[in-house]
């Protein structure tokens, strides 16, 4: 993992560019062995702000799926990916008090269409992504945020499984003490 990173705090602006080589995993089953290649990525995070108390931030996520591979010894590749992905997320922020803020995003992966791997039976999606942080005068942050994923309609390769119409809730909570 390589990155490099720019920040101006006057005007909270920061960029940071991530590299991520590939990973090689040998994972020990009780049937079978897996042989395991993670995808290389890059990433480009940044923000900026655009007024007092609001800001914009956002990233590109590229991943190289397309060499990503999880093989059994026994029954062969259980995946393949033909393409690479492009991930991107946008949004906004805005500190509304000293003691609370908010932010509100949109995602998006494009379809690659054809058929898809047993193991992750979407093909692209958009979501959106609501999220807030309060901080207590006691050093106690409460941080939640709740993100709807409208998952792209597939079909599985080896299965010929149809999936359409699919979402997803993510929700997340973090109660943190800062001393």
């Amino acid at each position: 993992m390589a990155g490099v990173a720019y920040e101006r705090p006057e005007i909270a602006l920061r960029v940071a560019l991530t590299y991520s080589s590939a990973i090689d995993l040998e994972l020990d089953g009780s049937v079978g062995d897996l042989d395991v290649r993670m995808p290389e990525s890059l990433n480009l995070d940044f923000q900026s702000g655009v007024a007092a108390d609001t800001l914009v931030f956002g990233s590109v996520r590229w991943a190289k799926w397309s060499n990503a591979d999880i093989t059994d010894l026994l029954d062969g590749n259980l995946i393949s990916y033909d393409e690479d992905t492009v991930s991107y997320t946008l949004g906004v922020g805005r500190k509304f008090s000293d003691s609370f803020s908010g932010a509100l995003s949109i995602g998006y992966e494009a379809a690659q269409g054809g058929d898809v791997s047993n193991l992750s039976p979407t093909d692209g999606n958009k979501s959106i992504g609501l999220g807030g942080t309060y901080t207590m005068d006691n050093g106690i942050e409460l941080t939640g945020g709740v993100r709807y994923i409208m998952a792209g309609d597939a079909i599985t390769e080896l299965l010929g499984a149809e999936f359409t119409d699919n979402s997803a809730v993510a929700v997340g909570l973090k109660v943190a003490y800062n001393y």
